[in-house]
């Protein structure tokens, strides 16, 4: 992921989990988002998850956990938030990463 968002440099600026405040049961609290993505030209920040072990119920549950935060504080994935997965036997397509990423660069997603 981060090496197709570096090929988009000249229109997008992208971070490695950069602290980002939510609320969460009431309480301010720091998440790691695995990509912050800035649209260069319109300013618009995005946020990217990958959930790389879906199949680990622990890793799932804490990612459902993470989605449902991220909804709470009105970042709602599909607008404000891209989400991949992936698990042992069903690893990422880099071609569904390209999409979403000229999606971002576009301004269509």
């Amino acid at each position: 992921i981060a090496n197709i968002l570096y090929q988009k440099r000249q229109s997008i600026l992208y971070k490695y989990e950069r602290p980002l405040e939510v609320v969460e049961n009431g309480h301010i609290k720091t998440i790691y988002p695995d990509f912050t993505i800035i649209n260069k030209y319109t300013g618009r920040v995005m946020y990217w998850e990958h959930a790389g072990r879906m199949d680990d119920p622990y890793y799932a549950n804490d990612f459902v956990r993470k989605v449902n935060t991220y909804v709470s504080n009105n970042l709602i994935p599909g607008r404000d938030v891209i989400m991949t997965y992936e698990t042992q036997n069903n690893s990422l397509d880099i071609k569904v990463v390209k999409r979403l990423v000229q999606q971002v660069v576009s301004e269509k997603f």
